[in-house]
């Protein structure tokens, strides 16, 4: 079986998630997403808590509750179901280090569904969404969209910009 960082995933599992289910868009009671994102990942959503945060606190950030609708649970679902996330490696570069940037980005996406749990960590990428690549691309589109999902929102919007550092 493939390695996924953690002792609890040694086991096989089913495809994750399975197709059926993502063409409905049907999530399982378990399932659950993070996303940490930006510039050194200071910014993260956490859905099994509804934790929110824009920039974190030792960034000076501070955060919210935001708990998703059903309507949003049931999107991202059908979105990182697409991605088949159980084939990407636990450390990923979309890019495959062909692009760079300083500053540059994290996108760390942890899913739980039927019970797997399953992170894949994006760490100092270039600051760009863009990938020379068909997987690279859709990992990057589903956090690109779930980002967007979540800084467009009113909790987000009320939480203050980073304090600049003289």
């Amino acid at each position: 079986p493939p390695d996924r960082g953690t002792p609890e995933m040694t086991e096989e599992i089913a495809p994750f998630p399975d197709d059926n289910r993502a063409e409905t868009a049907e999530p399982p009671e378990d399932f659950a997403y993070s996303l940490t994102f930006g510039v050194g990942g200071e910014s993260r959503y956490d859905s099994a808590t509804g934790q929110l945060v824009k920039h974190a606190a030792d960034a000076g950030g501070s955060g919210a509750f935001y708990p998703l609708t059903e309507e949003q649970r049931r999107a991202v679902y059908a979105a990182i179901a697409q991605l088949h996330i159980d084939s990407y490696p636990d450390r990923y570069d979309p890019q495959n280090g062909t692009l760079g940037s300083d500053p540059s980005m994290t996108l760390i996406l942890s899913v739980t569904a039927d019970g797997a749990v399953k992170t894949v960590r994006a760490e100092h990428i270039a600051l760009t969404f863009t990938a020379d690549n068909e997987k690279g691309q859709a990992f990057l589109d589903v956090g690109r969209s779930i980002r967007d999902m979540l800084t467009e929102t009113d909790a987000w919007k009320a939480l203050p910009d980073k304090e600049p550092v003289d």
